[in-house]
C-alpha cells in the first residue's frame, strides 16, 4: 500500500511537470527524474536535473539547486486540486515525521555547550568611572541605543584588559541561563580594527549554540536576523551570526513548528529567498521583512530614526510566491 500511495504522488507531481525520465519498474522505483519546471531550467529539454525521491518525498534540481519536500512543489507549479491529493495521502502527522528526517541532526547536544567570558570582561551595569568605561557606555548607549535596561537583562559587558580588550562583550545564554557563546565588538573605530571577534573555535562554534535561546518563547512567532544589535531592536529575535541558518537552529524551528519572519540586512536578499525556501520547504509558516525601500539593517533604521521607524519597517512584512520567478524578481 505505502508504494502505491508513493506511486499516486508520483503521478500527482507527472501530471504538473510532464513525462518523467522513464517508467521502467514504477511501482517500486524510489528515484524518479523530471525536468525542472523552474526559470532558468524551463527550457531544458529532456535534462531531467531533477529528481524526487519517492520514499522521502524531497526533491531537488542538480543544476538550479531548487529544492525540498512535495508540498512545496505542488505549491509553486501544481494546482489546488493536486496539493489536496498528496496531503491527503502524506497528512500532517506523517509530514512532521519525515519533515523531522529531512534535517540535518545536531552533532553535539547544545544544552550541554558553555563557554568562558573573555578575560578583562567587565558587566557594564556597573559604572567603574574610568575613560574607557565611559567610551564603551557611550558606545552602546548612545551610537547604538541599546537601552540601560537591555544592558541589564542581558549582562553586557566590556574588556579593557586582555586579548579581547577594547570590546563590547554581548553573552548569550543556553535554555539553563549558562553563558554558551558571546560577540565581541570594538567600541574603538578605526580602518584598521576587526570590528567582531568570536570565541576561540576550538572553544564553541557558533552552529553548535542558538544564541541567547534562554530569551526565546518557541511558541510565538520567531525573528531571524543577522546580527547581535539587530536582535536588540525585534521581539523574541534570533541572531543567525551571518547569513547562513545553521542545522541546529533549523532542527529547533520544525521541532517546536515555529512561525518564522526572516529580517535579514537588505543586500542579503539571496539569502533571505534561500532561507525562505528551506523554512518553507520543511512546512514552516514563513514571512520575511523587506527592507530594500530603506536600504539599512534593522539596527541602523532605530539607530537613525527610532522605534517608530522600525514598527513601520515591520509592519511591511511580506510573504513570497516561490515560483522561483518572483524569487528572482525580487533579487534583481
Amino acid at each position: 500500500m505505502e508504494s502505491n500511495n508513493d506511486y499516486i504522488i508520483v503521478q500527482t507531481v507527472r501530471g504538473f511537470l510532464g513525462e518523467p525520465k522513464n517508467e521502467h519498474e514504477a511501482l517500486s522505483k524510489k528515484q524518479w527524474q523530471f525536468n525542472c519546471p523552474s526559470p532558468k531550467c524551463r527550457h531544458d529539454i529532456d535534462k531531467f536535473n531533477l529528481e524526487y525521491n519517492a520514499e522521502k518525498h524531497l526533491f531537488k534540481c542538480w543544476k538550479c539547486d531548487y529544492r525540498g519536500f512535495v508540498y512545496q512543489l505542488a505549491q509553486d507549479y501544481g494546482s489546488a486540486v493536486d496539493l489536496q491529493r498528496i496531503q491527503a495521502i502524506l497528512p500532517p502527522d506523517k509530514v512532521e515525521s519525515l519533515r523531522s528526517q529531512s534535517v540535518n541532526k545536531p552533532k553535539v547536544d547544545h544544552h550541554l555547550v558553555t563557554c568562558k567570558l573573555p578575560e578583562g570582561y567587565y558587566p557594564l551595569g556597573t559604572n567603574r568611572n574610568t575613560p574607557l568605561y565611559k567610551l564603551a557606555w557611550d558606545y552602546l548607549v548612545h551610537k547604538r541605543k541599546v537601552s540601560p535596561s537591555f544592558i541589564d537583562k542581558y549582562e553586557i559587558g566590556y574588556t579593557e584588559t586582555g586579548p579581547r580588550r577594547f570590546r563590547i562583550i554581548i553573552p548569550s545564554k543556553n535554555v539553563l541561563g549558562r553563558i554558551n557563546y558571546y560577540e565581541a565588538r570594538s567600541y574603538i573605530e578605526g580602518p584598521k580594527v576587526i570590528p567582531y571577534i568570536k570565541p576561540p573555535g576550538e572553544e564553541v562554534h557558533k552552529n553548535d549554540i542558538i544564541f541567547n535561546e534562554y530569551f526565546i518563547n518557541w511558541d510565538l512567532p520567531v525573528f531571524l536576523v543577522e546580527g547581535v544589535f539587530d536582535m536588540f531592536r525585534l521581539p523574541n529575535a534570533i541572531p543567525v551570526l551571518g547569513k547562513e541558518i545553521s542545522d541546529l537552529l533549523t532542527n529547533e524551528l520544525v521541532k517546536h513548528n515555529c512561525t518564522v519572519i526572516i529580517c535579514f540586512d537588505p543586500d542579503a536578499i539571496d539569502k533571505t529567498v534561500e532561507t525562505y525556501t528551506k523554512l518553507s520547504s520543511l512546512g514552516l509558516n514563513v514571512f520575511f521583512i523587506d527592507l530594500r525601500s530603506y536600504d539599512k539593517d534593522i539596527s541602523k533604521i532605530y539607530e537613525d530614526y527610532g522605534k517608530e521607524e522600525v514598527v513601520k519597517a515591520v509592519r511591511n512584512i511580506k510573504r513570497l510566491d516561490l515560483s522561483m520567478q518572483i524569487s528572482k524578481n525580487l533579487k534583481d
